[in-house]
């Protein structure tokens, strides 16, 4: 099976999940279309990348050209834009969307622009496509819009690093008064992930005498990133991949500060590394089992007791470990592999 991945930013967590499905379903031949895309080297499994031109019109194009020349068997889809990309005019080969987050759930936007997004979505639901969605929120979305054919397809942790880092943690252990606990984030700083969200929790637990460090591990905007470092949150500035994940095995807790996800695998790394893990109260984690918190004082107090109460962290680690258990890498295989079937099965082209 000959798979044609198609997204309009390679970089960051899309990227991520990419290369995941690429390396955990080598049973099909994998082929990349994107922006952003510097090189792949130990990033997946590819048969070929190639990059998409400037301009809605042209990415189009672009698609129909690819799918002309590589006769894949399914086009995959990954966010908002290449799901227009590859659905606005239908093309000769079934289509699976994966949203990664359904945009029109930015809270910032604009009543009448979220309107319209949604109807975007809702009219491009009716041109066939296969909806991947990452949990059941998104599945609830998915088929609110009008979707025939919605199958779950969760993310899972980021690879081999990650695991390894998990198995060679150490147990939970006790904190002696006044030891300072790290607490970290990972990412791009941009809106989405609230980064004010997070610094705003920082001077809570500066203000409750809390013994707390904060991490961001990542970089994003410039203005964003001034006002974490402005509350004394660190911000490391770019990573490698590897880097990243033992940066967070030396942490003590994460905190999850979007303000609207599809299911980040961020939170599934943190979780198999062995941090307690507390996220933001937002539709994405219902049903999760994890901590969560609605206000910068609630998260400040959640953390400070992951880092302090052995049994809260206890019970955050079984809960992040529960979670990992159900959004692992054979639930990602075999729900890739179910929604292609459909896709092909259903002739939804």
């Amino acid at each position: 099976m000959r798979i044609l991945h198609v997204t309009d930013r390679y970089s960051g967590g899309v990227g991520r999940a990419v290369d995941r499905i690429t390396e955990l379903v080598p049973e099909a031949e994998h082929h990349l279309l994107s922006s952003g895309v510097e090189s792949t080297d130990g990033r997946g499994a590819y048969a070929g990348t190639a990059a998409l031109p400037d301009g809605a019109a042209a990415r189009v194009r672009a698609v129909r050209a690819a799918v002309g020349e590589l006769a894949p068997d399914v086009v995959h889809a990954h966010s908002s834009w290449a799901g227009l990309y590859t659905r606005v005019l239908r093309l000769p080969v079934p289509v699976v969307y994966q949203p990664h987050c359904y945009w029109f759930e930015r809270p910032d936007l604009p009543g009448p622009l979220r309107r319209a997004v949604r109807a975007a979505e809702r009219w491009l639901a009716t041109h066939g496509s296969v909806v991947a969605a990452v949990s059941p929120h998104e599945e609830r979305l998915a088929r609110s819009l009008g979707a025939r054919h919605v199958v779950r397809v969760p993310n899972a942790p980021s690879g081999a690093a990650v695991r390894r880092a998990g198995a060679g943690r150490a147990a939970p252990r006790g904190t002696p008064a006044g030891a300072v606990r790290t607490v970290a984030t990972t990412g791009r700083v941009v809106a989405q992930k609230d980064p004010d969200f997070l610094a705003r929790t920082a001077r809570a637990a500066r203000a409750a005498g809390a013994p707390l460090a904060f991490r961001w591990l990542g970089d994003g905007d410039p203005a964003l990133v001034r006002r974490l470092t402005d509350a004394g949150v660190e911000v490391t500035g770019w990573l490698g991949a590897d880097e990243v994940v033992r940066e967070l095995a030396a942490c003590d807790v994460y905190l999850h500060s979007a303000v609207y996800e599809g299911f980040p695998i961020a939170v599934l790394d943190a979780a198999r590394v062995g941090l307690p893990v507390v996220v933001r109260a937002i539709p994405a984690f219902e049903g999760s089992g994890l901590t969560a918190v609605a206000t910068p004082q609630e998260a400040a107090a959640a953390v400070r007791s992951a880092a302090e109460d052995e049994l809260f962290r206890r019970r955050a680690r079984v809960a992040g470990d529960h979670l990992v258990g159900e959004m692992d890498e054979a639930a990602l295989h075999d729900g890739v592999l179910r929604a292609y079937r459909t896709a092909a099965g259903a002739l939804v082209a």
